[in-house]
């Protein structure tokens, strides 16, 4: 039961603690709580391309969409080592 109490916790502190990493990267929603930046941001749906060389994150429409592709505009074009491939988000033409 300790176990289980104490991994609880560790896993909610460290989710709290993402989200306030996040928020931080998001102009203007420093301010949010964990449950908002969930919503706006990470609660969404979109399709995933994966070609000889990229993948490709299309994400559907919502409100708050341009501030997440902003925010990830520093990410695009990046490698990762061991497929060998770069990351492109894009925000989907339908919602």
């Amino acid at each position: 039961m300790v176990i289980k109490v104490d991994f609880d916790l560790t896993m909610t502190i460290l989710a709290h603690n993402i989200y306030r990493l996040f928020a931080a990267e998001l102009d203007g929603y420093s301010h949010n709580a964990a449950v908002s930046l969930f919503e706006k941001f990470v609660y969404n749906s979109g399709d995933i391309e994966i070609t000889d060389s990229h993948i490709v994150v299309d994400l559907k429409k919502k409100r708050h969409l341009p501030a997440l592709l902003t925010a990830m505009e520093r990410f695009q074009n990046e490698t990762i080592r061991w497929t060998n491939k770069t990351f492109l988000f894009r925000g989907a033409s339908r919602s």
